[in-house]
């Protein structure tokens, strides 16, 4: 779980990926607090590890997965990407989940 951006939450799942508007909405049971949510693509999942779970990497808005793959928060959402370097180029982009409109 990461927290960001104006209090949100992204949970990265073995399946999945997540966008929440704070932590409360993570727990929430009828997910009145979700922004998006994506299904990791089968070739890019990864086992969770201890200490960091799937997370080998954060660096400001770059997110390194242990599969290799990569997430980029972006100013329009949060994008996943197949490797660092298509991140880095912006090329190949699996998915976004866009940020709610600041004044919602």
């Amino acid at each position: 779980m990461l927290h960001f951006h104006q209090g949100m939450v992204l949970l990265i799942g073995a399946d999945a990926v997540g966008l929440y508007r704070d932590r409360r909405a993570v727990e929430d049971p009828l997910a009145n607090g979700l922004v998006g949510y994506e299904p990791i693509p089968e070739a890019l999942r990864c086992e969770f590890e201890e200490p960091d779970g799937y997370v080998v990497e954060q660096v400001s808005g770059f997110i390194g997965l242990r599969s290799g793959a990569a997430m980029f928060i972006r100013p329009d959402g949060v994008a996943l990407y197949a490797s660092s370097l298509d991140a880095l180029h912006n090329r190949d982009c699996q998915w976004v989940i866009p940020f709610p409109p600041l004044n919602s």
